[in-house]
């Protein structure tokens, strides 16, 4: 039967995650979540997972917003996963996504979180170890794979009230995120901010990014930027950029604009 997985992604980290996933399942499907997609999730298939970075201890907001207006064709036995990418703890990721699926219905039957090189550049400088931690995660999803593959099924915990609220009024703010970032003269004008943009939040006028405020805060504009153009207030010009080092803007963007 078929499999399907649904991936949000801005440096790569989650994309990585759902083709290593993605190789070891038979007739895979990916499927980036991104504005303007297919809402329809139809039926026939073995497997259905959700890969996606964590954003202020919970899911992007897209991926809420994707779940909660899917269209959800009869499952019958289809089993339902998801992998939540973090570089710190997956706080109420997991356990969030569980309680938004069974609002729809549907029973998330295994969930992990997978720690992966940390790149909030807008709160910190990142550190150096890209090639250390990045041979680290990718033998973690090694261990990860089986239990998809062998439909196991796991516990996940409550989520935590306290931590909810946080993060559903950090969700409330983040359209407006955008106004905070600049574009420099360095800008050549290549559209990779654009292309890379799942919320499709940048417009090109007279050669330079606009900010439309449908802002995700994937900060995929800043980290792909070949010229470091785009930067966050005054946090980010002299830090490290980061992308997944497997992963580059080239195959992002076909999955947003295929």
């Amino acid at each position: 039967m078929k499999n399907r997985i649904y991936f949000f992604t801005g440096t790569g980290n989650s994309l990585k995650v759902a083709k290593e996933i993605a190789a070891s399942l038979p007739d895979c499907e990916l499927i980036a979540i991104h504005k303007d997609m297919d809402n329809v999730i139809p039926a026939g298939y073995d497997r259905i997972g959700f890969v996606f970075p964590v954003y202020y201890c919970g899911p992007p907001a897209m991926v809420v917003n994707f779940i909660k207006k899917a269209v959800f064709a009869e499952q019958n036995d289809t089993y339902f996963f998801a992998i939540a990418t973090h570089g710190g703890m997956p706080a109420i990721s997991l356990p969030y996504m569980r309680d938004v699926l069974s609002e729809r219905g549907i029973e998330l039957n295994y969930a992990a979180g997978l720690r992966m090189f940390a790149n909030g550049v807008f709160n910190y400088n990142m550190r150096k170890k890209v090639d250390e931690k990045t041979s680290k995660s990718n033998e973690d999803i090694k261990g990860l794979i089986p239990n998809i593959v062998n439909k196991n099924q796991s516990k996940i915990g409550r989520t935590n009230k306290v931590i909810l609220r946080i993060y559903t009024s950090s969700m409330k703010k983040l359209s407006d995120f955008d106004k905070g970032l600049s574009v420099s003269d360095d800008c050549i004008s290549c559209n990779i901010c654009r292309d890379v943009c799942p919320a499709k939040n940048i417009d090109m006028k007279d050669g330079h990014p606009t900010f439309l405020h449908t802002c995700e805060v994937c900060l995929a504009c800043l980290q792909h930027c070949p010229k470091r153009a785009i930067n966050y207030k005054e946090k980010t010009q002299n830090r490290r950029h980061y992308t997944h080092p497997e992963i580059g803007h080239k195959e992002i963007s076909k999955h947003y604009h295929p």
